[in-house]
C-alpha cells in the first residue's frame, strides 16, 4: 500500500477550506503528505476549468481533505493515495 502518513496535529477545517479558498490547487492535500493524490487532483482541476466546472474538484477535494483530516486527527494512518470521499475511488488516477 506505500508508505503511511501519520499528522495527529491535523487540522481537517483548515485543509478543507484551503483546498476551497485557492480554487483548483489542494493545498490540504499537500499539507497532509499526499503530493502525488495532490497532483492528480490538481490535473483534474486544470480540466475541468477549461469547461467552467473546476469548482466541482475543489468542493470534492475539499470534503475528502476534511474527511482525510478527521482521520489523522483522531490517530489514524492513511496512505498516500487513500480516499476519505467514496466519489475519487472511481477517478482514475485517484483510485
Amino acid at each position: 500500500m506505500g508508505e503511511m502518513i501519520t499528522k495527529p496535529d491535523a487540522n481537517p477545517i483548515l485543509y478543507a477550506v484551503l483546498n476551497i479558498i485557492v480554487c483548483g490547487i489542494p493545498i490540504g492535500h499537500f499539507m497532509m503528505g499526499q503530493t502525488s493524490k495532490a497532483v492528480i487532483i490538481l490535473v483534474y482541476a486544470v480540466l475541468l476549468n477549461m469547461f467552467g466546472i473546476g469548482w466541482i474538484i475543489s468542493i470534492l477535494a475539499a470534503v475528502d481533505a476534511y474527511k482525510l483530516g478527521e482521520k489523522l486527527k483522531n490517530g489514524e494512518s492513511i496512505g498516500q493515495k487513500e480516499n476519505g470521499f467514496e466519489l475519487f475511488n472511481s477517478l482514475p488516477g485517484l483510485n
